[in-house]
């Protein structure tokens, strides 16, 4: 009997030793020391998912993405740029690279290369979040295993070009706006951007006193009107005016028509035309939107000269140029007369 026991023992004590070292030697590790990396002088990055590489190339100082050289979404590329940069990791979550469970396999995996030149300075591919949503799961070139790295930022990442893609189509600076000019079927209408005359001197001040009693943000809108001239002579509704420029400041697309890249047949008749004028003299800059049709889903096919592609605005944002346009123009909807009736 005292045989067994000590026989029972020893096993007891070997397995709690056991179990102490396979403690400490898992959770004692290095883990590995990512260096900084001047993004500065990051040239290019290859975002490969699926088999499929995206890649976003620098040039001239300015991000494009895919080898039709698209101008990429500079807020986007920021948030890449700012992963490969800090990249660092906290844990090591899997010795054996499990990669199914974390979303790391070659079609469910993203490898993402940063390159300066040819050389490599970055190289890492990301998996799922983790639980937390704070940490990203991601294996590293050159080490085994699989770590949590700080940051969500999976989505940022996971995107087809479109997502990559700048959705800025149309905009200017508004304090430099001098004229604008709206067109549809065969109304056109030019307003000049002026210094107001002695009675709109009086209103903006009456407006700004009121402003200053009640801080009220309407009031505030209606001080900062521009006061606008048409060269007709006719009397101008400056809020829809403002409205109008308000929405074409910096206006962003949904999307881009599907393989689409020659701009729509010009023999057609577009639903509007607007043109802004910035800057004076020699300074003097010319830009122009038209909206050409309406897509089977309500929403609008436009282009701009600035930029070379068509685009598509969404139905509400063709809607809201269209409303202001008839009302700079004096056009009444069907709608609104039978109403007003």
């Amino acid at each position: 009997m005292k045989k067994e026991l000590l026989i029972l023992g020893a096993v007891i004590v070997g397995l709690v030793a056991y179990l102490v070292f396979h403690s400490e030697q898992k959770s004692h590790y290095t883990l590995p020391d990512l260096p900084r990396v001047d993004v500065e002088g990051v040239t290019s990055l290859a975002v490969e998912k699926n088999g499929k590489t995206i890649t976003l190339d620098r040039e001239n100082g300015q991000w494009t993405v895919s080898d039709k050289h698209y101008p990429a979404d500079t807020d986007t590329v920021k948030k890449l740029l700012d992963v490969v940069e800090n990249l660092r990791v906290s844990a090591l979550v899997s010795q054996s690279r499990d990669l199914v469970r974390y979303d790391l396999t070659p079609e469910q995996g993203i490898k993402v290369t940063a390159r300066k030149g040819d050389t490599v300075v970055r190289s890492f591919e990301l998996g799922k979040a983790a639980p937390t949503y704070r940490h990203t799961f991601v294996t590293l070139a050159g080490h085994g295993g699989v770590y949590h790295a700080l940051g969500n930022f999976r989505q940022d990442f996971d995107r087809d070009v479109a997502g990559f893609r700048s959705k800025k189509v149309f905009g200017f600076d508004r304090e430099s706006l001098t004229s604008l000019v709206v067109e549809k079927a065969d109304l056109k209408r030019t307003l000049v951007a002026g210094q107001p005359d002695d009675k709109d001197k009086d209103k903006v001040q009456d407006q700004a006193q009121a402003q200053e009693q009640e801080q009220d943000q309407d009031q505030d809108q209606d001080q900062e009107q521009t006061p606008w001239k048409a060269e007709d002579g006719n009397p101008v509704d400056a809020g829809k005016v403002d409205a109008l420029v308000a929405d074409l400041t910096q206006l962003d697309c949904a999307s881009y028509p599907d393989g689409q890249t020659d701009l729509p047949d010009a023999g057609g008749t577009p639903l509007l035309k607007v043109q802004v004028t910035t800057g004076s003299g020699d300074k003097a800059r010319n830009d122009g939107l038209v909206l050409h049709k309406k897509t089977e889903n309500g929403d609008y096919l436009a282009t701009s000269s600035q930029t070379p592609y068509p685009f598509i605005l969404n139905a509400y944002q063709g809607d809201d140029l269209v409303s202001w346009v008839d009302s700079v123009l004096g056009i009444k909807s069907e709608e609104k007369t039978s109403e007003n009736r």
